[in-house]
């Protein structure tokens, strides 16, 4: 049951749209940047693939049951974004591997000095760590506490409920 102060929690699957939105927003924010810094492009071309919809919403929703397992353990942020970093290059190369094998990877980090095969590169670790907190920090915590409906709503629904059955209570001892 729902707490009558802060309403319905998101579910799942609410949460892991929440993080695919953010994560395919920042990939392509990302891209367009990196296109102006390298190529002083200010058409600003942000893109992706749909791949990474799916592939950012699943990883954050790890990161997130990390972060509710670690941060009550006492674990310190610096050290739980360490855990994170390690997370997300085992995600993406993992996820990189099965992709290209039916021709879909829509990465490749050869040119980078820093990559392994081409589907990571340490050259983005300080990224993905300072990204890793970042998200931790926000992302995840507020979207922890986002709740449907008023509190009034949840209370109207709570007592409609408690009426309904206190009826069916009624009518079931008088048969």
């Amino acid at each position: 049951m729902a707490d009558a102060t802060n309403g319905r929690r998101l579910s799942t699957l609410w949460r892991l749209y929440i993080y695919a939105l953010h994560g395919y927003l920042c990939e392509v924010m990302f891209t367009a940047t990196w296109e102006f810094v390298v190529n002083i492009n200010w058409k600003l071309p942000g893109n992706t693939s749909v791949w990474s919809f799916p592939m950012y919403g699943l990883s954050v929703l790890f990161i997130e049951q990390l972060y509710m397992q670690l941060k009550p353990r006492g674990v310190p942020l610096l050290l739980r974004a360490l855990i994170y970093l390690v997370w997300t290059y085992s995600y993406e190369f993992t996820t990189g591997y099965i992709l290209r094998h039916f021709d879909a990877c829509p990465w490749d980090y050869t040119p980078f000095d820093g990559d392994f095969m081409g589907l990571v590169t340490l050259e983005y670790a300080p990224l993905w760590y300072i990204g890793s907190i970042l998200s931790e920090k926000f992302l995840i915590h507020y979207t922890l506490k986002l709740r449907w409906g008023s509190s009034q709503d949840v209370v109207d629904e709570q007592q409609e409920m408690q009426e309904n059955q206190a009826n069916g209570d009624i009518k079931q001892k008088s048969s």
